[in-house]
């Protein structure tokens, strides 16, 4: 998707952050969506922005999707800040001048008889798309400045007409921009000064298909009030799970903009018609802004519409599922419990033989995306917290770097790159099943039963002298495996060695790796063996 020209940075981010809601990516869970939107936008940014500055400083330096919507904005702002200023060099470079309006008299309109002086350099004023007749302030009305100026007198005004702060009653972008036409007396001898055309503001872009409505319920109910950073600024909001839509009062908005809360964009008006618990009237809606929300370690960026005259600060169903706040399946009530160590084999520790001729190997650290380094880093605090990996302490000789691999359901697996330690290792050529014995001793039975067991290889223990070649290098650090790990090339042999000393004697049992099959000639035979190698 390429920026549109003449669009700003701000809307051409809101049109990605909704392309990216059709992805696909709400199969995932909520951290691992996060990361891929932020990838996706983030590649996004790089291919279709116009700025080829912003463009070179992302590609230049590692940067999270909201710095680099803070940095677009900001050159965005300044861009236009320097062409203003090079275009008022240019108009003004032969020394400033004032050109005299003269009165037109109402009877002469007919003779056409306006006596003005045309500027020397009307032609290439009117040519040139940055001239002073462009840049009008929206706020104070006036042309020697734009409407971000600090130095706007209307910036702490408050306007008679729509009681918000930051603009004059005449520049009310409320009010109908089209002035009404001015009768004249017939025979009179009033003059007319100047005659401006003004344009009335685009109407905003249909949020919602044609004649769907959206309902906010307030019920008065404030037991389920929670403290939410909405840009930056803590708000009291009303969890309700029945509005479909965020709602925020004039006042509270009044507030908000006197704690400078931060916005990624604002608009006045919507075309979105929002209706009250059994009532017909829609509610007035003064404007709309985008902005995060935070509660607790999660943050999302929400919509909130600001009412005239609201009761409460309502926060909708779809934000509050979003931040995790509403959850509605049946793990809602599920009950989390402490992590236990993962279980191991009894009485069985495996060892690994290493070539004593071959040199150790210290390979550097392999760098993690900066979006995945979050979902890593816990994955290493579960690993550690269920006996699986431990810290390694002191020297260091074989060291792995790490390689992330995503699992089917978006969680990241751990794994080693274990090539040059599997250049050293002595097999044991422990012998491995073959596909024809299997089908020779199967197939005499009537009940069957099929066993998997889970992470097959950390149920088995390394010994403690043969942990070291299994040194991988972190951005926390040295660990080390206390289990068998995937990819070493002598670990499927290991342990199928463990499960034929383990399931030797077990009449009617078949196993390759962790995978192990139980038969009988009737239900009663087939559950005794079965209870056996349980």
């Amino acid at each position: 998707m390429k920026q549109k020209e003449g669009e700003r940075f701000a809307d051409f981010m809101l049109r990605l952050r909704q392309q990216a809601s059709y992805c696909g990516f709400d199969k995932y869970s909520n951290e691992v969506k996060d990361i891929l939107t932020e990838i996706f936008l983030t590649d996004a940014v790089i291919e279709g922005c116009a700025s080829v500055e912003l463009r070179r400083r992302i590609l230049q330096q590692d940067r999270s999707l909201s710095e680099i919507e803070a940095l677009g904005v900001a050159m965005e702002s300044i861009e236009v800040q320097v062409m203003d200023l090079n275009s008022k060099q240019k108009e003004f470079a032969g020394g400033q001048q004032a050109y005299k309006i003269s009165a037109v008299n109402v009877r002469d309109r007919s003779q056409k008889q306006v006596s003005r002086r045309e500027p020397r350099k009307f032609s290439e004023a009117r040519n040139n798309q940055f001239s002073y007749k462009t840049y009008r302030c929206y706020n104070c009305g006036r042309r020697d400045h734009i409407s971000t100026d600090r130095r706007c007198p209307a910036r702490n005004i408050v306007c008679h007409g729509c009681k918000m702060t930051g603009h004059f009653e005449s520049c009310c972008r409320l009010r109908n921009s089209r002035k009404k036409p001015v009768v004249m007396p017939v025979g009179g001898t009033d003059r007319i000064r100047v005659v401006e055309d003004e344009t009335a503001p685009p109407e905003p872009e249909a949020e919602q298909q044609p004649g769907k409505t959206y309902y906010a319920f307030y019920s008065g109910n404030d037991t389920n009030v929670l403290a939410c950073e909405v840009g930056g600024v803590v708000l009291d909001l009303l969890i309700d799970s029945g509005s479909d839509a965020n709602l925020i009062p004039d006042v509270v908005w009044e507030s908000l903009k006197q704690a400078k809360v931060n916005v990624r964009q604002c608009t006045k008006g919507s075309s979105r018609i929002l209706k009250g618990y059994a009532s017909d009237l829609p509610l007035p809606i003064l404007g709309t802004f985008i902005a995060d929300v935070r509660v607790g370690k999660r943050t999302v960026a929400a919509e909130f519409y600001v009412v005239k005259g609201g009761q409460r600060s309502l926060l909708g169903d779809k934000t509050s599922k979003e931040l995790g706040i509403l959850k509605v399946g049946l793990d809602a009530f599920a009950v989390t419990s402490e992590a236990k160590p993962f279980s191991k084999i009894k009485d069985v520790q495996v060892q690994i033989h290493m070539d004593p001729h071959v040199k150790p190997v210290f390979q550097p650290i392999r760098r993690i995306p900066i979006p995945l380094e979050d979902a890593v880093n816990r994955k290493l605090e579960q690993l550690l917290t269920k006996d699986i990996i431990e810290v390694k302490e002191g020297p260091a000789s074989w060291v792995s770097p790490l390689v992330v691999v995503g699992k089917n359901n978006g969680e990241p697996r751990i794994c080693l790159d274990l090539r040059r330690v599997n250049e050293a290792v002595l097999r044991e050529r422990h012998p491995m099943p073959v596909v024809d014995e299997y089908l020779a001793r199967l197939g005499k039975g009537k009940y069957w039963s099929k066993l998997d067991v889970k992470d097959a290889f950390l149920q088995v223990e390394l010994a403690p002298e043969s942990r070291d070649i299994t040194v991988f290098i972190t951005n926390k650090g040295l660990f080390r495996f206390k289990r068998l790990p995937f990819g070493l090339v002598t670990a499927p042999e290991l342990y199928q060695k463990v499960m034929d000393q383990i399931l030797a004697g077990c009449e009617g049992t078949s196993w390759y790796l962790d995978d192990v099959i139980i038969e009988g000639s009737t239900r009663e035979e087939h559950d005794k063996r079965l209870k056996k190698v349980c």
